[in-house]
């Protein structure tokens, strides 16, 4: 007889353990719920079990992690907009080819994978995990990860060249992100890249300190 052993609840990245799991939080009198999800706890990235609920006319999300409690946070200010926004939302077929193989869960296997469910409408491109800030909520800057992510000019026009070829309709518009992605040196060169490629949307994701200490970076991005 063959004995099916429980699967493993958890997995490294990093060399650091993630646990999967967590009770289910509780929908309280006042409250209404709006539906299921997911998260992580800011502490120890434990993906964990989730309810969006309705209170006093705003949604909230919250969460319990075994280990470090409730957490919960505003997450949209306005229940009549989120209701009006919902009903834009639409579940597609996919993109062929996927860009990565869903080995951990999200957010964790960061790509296109088989998961997805719709084509990409505004991809970010993560330039670099390095940061100057420290914000607590972050899960994805170097200290935390454990490792720096900064991939090559060449390897993000690979990127933009796989987004590019997505079916059934591929994006055309392009966050670039981090991490801070004012800290590399070649972020104009990168913005060069994609007008070359054919990107007619660019935005940049920054908390603009670099802006402070060299002022002509702006007007160098925005003539790029």
């Amino acid at each position: 007889m063959v004995v099916e052993l429980p699967k493993p609840q958890f997995f490294e990245v990093a060399g650091r353990e993630i646990h999967i799991g967590g009770p289910r939080p509780q929908v309280r009198e006042s409250e209404k719920l709006v539906r299921y999800t997911s998260s992580i706890c800011p502490e120890c990235y434990r993906i964990l079990p989730a309810i969006l609920v309705e209170r006093d006319g705003a949604i909230y999300i919250r969460k319990v992690c075994p280990e470090h409690g409730e957490y919960e946070d505003l997450y949209w200010g306005d229940s009549e907009l989120f209701r009006k926004a919902m009903r834009f939302e639409v579940k597609g077929r996919g993109i062929y080819p996927p860009h990565t193989n869903l080995k951990t869960p999200c957010p964790f296997s960061c790509g296109i994978c088989e998961a997805h469910w719709n084509t990409t409408a505004l991809a970010n491109l993560v330039v670099t995990n390095r940061c100057n800030m420290d914000c607590w909520y972050c899960f994805f800057y170097a200290e935390k990860m454990g490792y720096v992510y900064e991939p090559s000019l060449e390897e993000i026009d690979k990127m933009i060249d796989l987004m590019l070829k997505e079916k059934p309709a591929h994006g055309n518009a392009v966050q670039i992100t981090g991490g801070e992605p004012l800290l590399r040196d070649d972020i104009v060169e990168i913005v060069k890249l994609l007008r070359r490629k054919g990107v007619t949307h660019i935005q940049l994701n920054t908390e603009g300190v670099a802006f402070l200490e060299r002022p002509w970076l702006m007007k160098e991005l925005r003539e790029a």
